[in-house]
């Protein structure tokens, strides 16, 4: 069991609360929190593109010993096009990570101090992000099967949930800025879950369509609507 200090922020008057413009109290760092997540977005996204099939080795790819400039350059694109799955994927995952970044940016940029249980949602926050790479490899090399689509989409949702969580946190926790339009917030936070839930629909929807990727990029237009002004993922 966790006090009750450690479970939400310091209380005004209690030792480690602070008054506005005093040094955070320790763990509660929003820079350090924010560099932290900025890097292991980087990482996530970096790893991205490790496990797309290269060619390697193959003399078929290199002009010579018999393989003329045409062949060789057949042979490559022929190579290329059939890595298409990988491809998608890779798009797929880098552009998730990327708005969810930006949301993430948009949050530590309407928020003024921390709370111990926004920093708790950095967990499993950080933790799907490094993860996202690995179902994003298993769902290019297996686009057709239902269980790396299903593993992909439930990832993503994980991601999106603890992103969303983070959002709610910070309201609950009344975090914000007091410049920010809690209205505008609210509703932003609102549709960030619409969408997490729709990624997590799509996860069962995997065994009966083999077009479910076509629904993850329909995912902003859910946003938009969920929203009534500004895209999300």
């Amino acid at each position: 069991m966790t006090s009750d200090i450690e479970a939400g922020q310091p209380r005004a008057g209690e030792p480690g609360a602070g008054e506005p413009g005093d040094r955070p109290p320790a763990g509660l760092t929003p820079e350090r929190v924010g560099f932290f997540t900025d890097a292991v977005f980087a990482i996530a996204m970096t790893l991205l593109v490790i496990d797309i099939p290269k060619p390697e080795g193959e003399p078929e790819f290199s002009v010579g010993d018999g393989v003329s400039k045409a062949e060789a350059a057949g042979n490559l694109l022929h190579f290329l096009a059939g890595q298409q799955n990988s491809f998608l994927a890779y798009l797929l995952a880098f552009w998730v990570l990327w708005i969810t970044w930006r949301g993430h940016h948009t949050l530590f940029d309407r928020i003024g101090r921390l709370s111990y249980r926004l920093v708790g949602w950095h967990f499993p926050l950080l933790l799907f992000i490094g993860f996202l790479p690995y179902p994003t490899t298993v769902f290019g090399h297996h686009t057709g099967n239902p269980a790396a689509a299903g593993l992909y989409a439930l990832s993503v949702a994980a991601l999106l949930i603890c992103r969303s969580g983070a959002q709610t946190q910070a309201e609950r926790d009344h975090l914000l800025l007091p410049h920010v339009d809690r209205a505008d917030f609210h509703r932003v936070t609102r549709a960030s879950w619409i969408v997490a839930l729709y990624w997590l629909a799509t996860a069962t929807l995997v065994w009966f369509t083999p077009w479910t990727s076509l629904l993850w990029f329909a995912a902003p237009i859910v946003g938009r609507i969920a929203n009534g002004r500004r895209a999300n993922p």
